[in-house]
C-alpha cells in the first residue's frame, strides 16, 4: 500500500470529535475534566463564603466552557453540536445561577450533567482508540471509519 494511502486511513480513523471541530476526544475529555473541577472547586469555595476564591473558579468554568462553545463546528457536526450548544448554555446559566443565589444545589446540577455527558466522550474515545490503532498497524484503507458523528451523536444526545 502506498504511504499516502496508509497516512489517509490514518487521518480518516483519527477524526475524532467531529462536532468539536475535529479537536480530539482526548482534549475534550480534559476540557470536561477541568470544567468539572473547577465548578466542584467553586461549590467547596461558596459553602465556605470564600466568594471572591469561587468567582475566580466560576470564570475558570466559564473560560472552558467558551472555548468548547467556540470550537463547535456546526456544519460538520450537526445535531450534536446543536444539542452541545444547549448543554454549555445551560451549564453557564448554572454556574451564574448559583453565583448570584448563592446556591451550591445550582452547582452539583451542572456537575451532575456534564459528568454524564464526559462519560458519553469518555465512550467515544474508548470505541475510536481501537479502530485507529487497527487502521495504522494493518496498513489497510478498508478499516473500520471512525465517525465520530454518528457515535457521539448517540452517546452525547443519550446523555444531553
Amino acid at each position: 500500500m502506498a504511504p499516502r494511502s496508509v497516512l489517509k486511513a490514518y487521518q480518516d480513523a483519527d477524526m475524532q470529535s467531529v462536532a468539536h471541530g475535529g479537536r480530539g476526544v482526548d482534549l475534550v475529555l480534559a476540557l470536561y475534566d477541568a470544567l468539572i473541577d473547577s465548578i466542584g472547586q467553586a461549590e467547596i469555595l461558596m459553602s465556605r463564603q470564600e466568594y471572591r476564591d469561587c468567582g475566580r473558579q466560576c470564570s475558570r468554568a466559564l473560560t472552558i466552557l467558551a472555548g468548547l462553545r467556540e470550537t463547535l463546528d456546526f456544519e460538520q457536526g450537526e445535531p450534536v453540536a446543536s444539542s452541545l450548544l444547549r448543554l454549555y448554555n445551560s451549564v453557564t446559566s448554572k454556574i451564574i445561577g448559583a453565583q448570584t443565589r448563592r446556591d451550591v444545589t445550582w452547582f452539583q446540577e451542572a456537575k451532575a450533567t456534564l459528568s454524564s455527558v464526559r462519560e458519553a466522550w469518555a465512550e467515544l474515545a474508548a470505541r475510536t482508540t481501537p479502530v485507529r490503532t487497527k487502521a495504522v498497524i494493518s496498513g489497510y484503507v478498508d478499516a473500520p471509519q471512525a465517525s465520530a458523528v454518528a457515535p457521539s451523536g448517540a452517546g452525547v444526545a443519550a446523555a444531553v
